[in-house]
């Protein structure tokens, strides 16, 4: 066997700066798309990440919409959801952002947002259960996933 390769990146001193924000409007553009969230993602993005595609509005079948909002636990989330049917049980997947930092976030205010992202992350449920929800994952970044079983249609 030969010698094992390991990737690295050099980041120069003088660029750490840029570095970081990059790093920062990366993943602010990503929480807003795990919440759902359409043309407010552009202005995190250069063109070759997608600008472009995320400045146009689409049509809610073709992408996920912010389009749901949730209080589990102490807190009210925004963000997306599918239904979906599992040996014909409807069954609601949620994902979404805690409302505060969603807000933060549309507006730009990616500084703000993460320090009111280290000031909250232990103030979020750790349990694996919600009322009213079956499983459910709190991130201590402000996210949440949650499933529940829908009542069935009567007819």
């Amino acid at each position: 066997m030969g010698e094992r390769i390991r990737d690295g990146f050099l980041v120069p001193r003088k660029e750490l700066g840029w570095y970081g924000q990059l790093l920062a409007r990366t993943g602010a553009a990503g929480q807003l798309a795990f919440a759902g969230a359409g043309t407010e993602i552009a202005q995190y993005l250069t063109d070759k990440q997608g600008h472009k595609h995320y400045k146009q509005r689409t049509f809610a079948g073709s992408s996920s919409v912010r389009d749901a909002r949730h209080k589990i636990g102490p807190t009210v989330y925004v963000g997306t959801d599918q239904v979906f049917r599992l040996n014909r049980i409807r069954v609601e997947a949620f994902s979404g952002v805690s409302e505060e930092l969603y807000e933060l976030l549309i507006k730009g205010k990616v500084e703000e947002y993460r320090n009111r992202k280290y000031d909250l992350r232990d103030t979020y449920p750790t349990s694996t259960t919600a009322p009213l929800w079956g499983p459910v994952f709190f991130g201590n970044d402000g996210t949440v996933m949650a499933l529940r079983v829908l009542p069935m249609n009567e007819t």
